[in-house]
């Protein structure tokens, strides 16, 4: 970035940005933002300058060899603090006035305290895009209905019963959800049964019980991908045991 100037509010700069500035001076250097593009700019890159350290890091112990080095690195030259590797102190001289030196000590304040900060929060930052890569590798879309199938009464003596199904597709997996009203009640054994028809073939989809309403319902996964099917019936079955209908039919789609 290039500044065509030195603004005579640049030394309010880490000040406003860190909070430290009583309420006047925060008013005044905010109505000075409205008319100085060069402080703006500056206050946006500081910003996100310190928006890179992350909010919350675990205490790593770092060398005090690596401390002095990363401090004197960056503090070289500027009137700022230099730690020394001997003596493992802290010497403090005449803080910079200039703006550019605001500048440069506002960001090496920032990457001291991100590099000294932290452990393993690289690594760690590493290990969470792989997560993420595959948890998103692993997340199916939304499922989405491919086909509605109505069913209507087949017995005359039970003219409201009703049912629907839809069938979901959700990635490569597919789903049959049954819903069903109006159904006499169930006595002992007996249990509902639906079966998909092909060619005059009945495969069961799955049992059903209903409420004191007559309602029922009942979920089937398609394994199978080629699994093909014309018609959709429901019978009133002795037992939840058969393999093909042993009873009347109570609902189809035809």
């Amino acid at each position: 970035m290039t500044i065509n100037h030195i603004c005579s509010f640049s030394s309010d700069l880490v000040s406003y940005l860190l909070g430290e500035a009583s309420e006047e001076e925060m008013n005044l250097f905010e109505e000075h933002l409205l008319t100085c593009s060069d402080c703006r700019i500056e206050v946006q890159e500081m910003r996100e300058a310190w928006n890179l350290i992350p909010f919350k890091l675990d205490d790593v112990e770092v060398p005090s060899d690596l401390k002095a080095e990363v401090m004197n690195a960056i503090f070289k030259d500027e009137d700022s603090p230099i730690i020394d590797k001997e003596e493992n102190s802290t010497k403090t001289i005449t803080k910079p006035k200039s703006a550019g030196g605001i500048r440069r000590t506002f960001y090496g304040i920032a990457a001291a305290a991100f590099l000294l900060s932290f452990g393993g929060i690289i690594w760690n930052n590493f290990q969470l895009r792989e997560e993420l890569a595959e948890v998103k590798e692993q997340t199916l879309p939304l499922p989405v209905v491919v086909q509605g199938y109505m069913l209507k009464s087949a017995d005359p003596l039970v003219a409201t019963a009703q049912g629907n199904a839809l069938l979901y597709k959700q990635g490569d997996k597919k789903q049959m959800v049954f819903k069903f009203q109006g159904l006499a009640s169930t006595k002992g054994s007996e249990a509902y049964q639906v079966w998909l028809i092909h060619d005059g073939k009945r495969m069961s989809a799955g049992t059903f019980q209903v409420d004191q309403n007559g309602n029922g319902s009942l979920s089937y996964v398609i394994n199978d991908n080629h699994l093909a099917f014309e018609a959709i019936g429901v019978s009133l079955e002795p037992d939840a045991n058969g393999t093909q209908p042993r009873g009347k039919k109570v609902l189809g789609t035809t």
